[in-house]
């Protein structure tokens, strides 16, 4: 229905399942964004508990989600993230 939409395979997902994020990209999500705060003020970010990557340092997080996306057949893209749709 929407072929250009960004959609995105969250932390959230990642949270419920150590594969979350994959299985979202497997099941269609085509987004997937490392948690790229200061480690310092996560913590006034969380909206859930128990979420991930809250001590990783981003190039540890990036690292990660690459070789996660990589074990499903995908690749992560740092460009732009616009949406398509014009």
């Amino acid at each position: 229905m929407l072929p250009k939409v960004l959609l995105p395979a969250t932390t959230a997902l990642g949270t419920i399942s150590p594969t979350g994020r994959e299985q979202g990209i497997l099941a269609g999500a085509n987004v997937v964004m490392p948690n790229l705060s200061p480690t310092d003020v996560r913590k006034d970010y969380l909206l859930y508990d128990n979420k991930i990557c809250t001590g990783d340092e981003s190039a540890q997080c990036k690292n990660c989600l690459a070789q996660r996306m990589e074990s499903v057949g995908y690749r992560v893209v740092v460009d732009r993230g616009d949406s398509l749709n014009k």
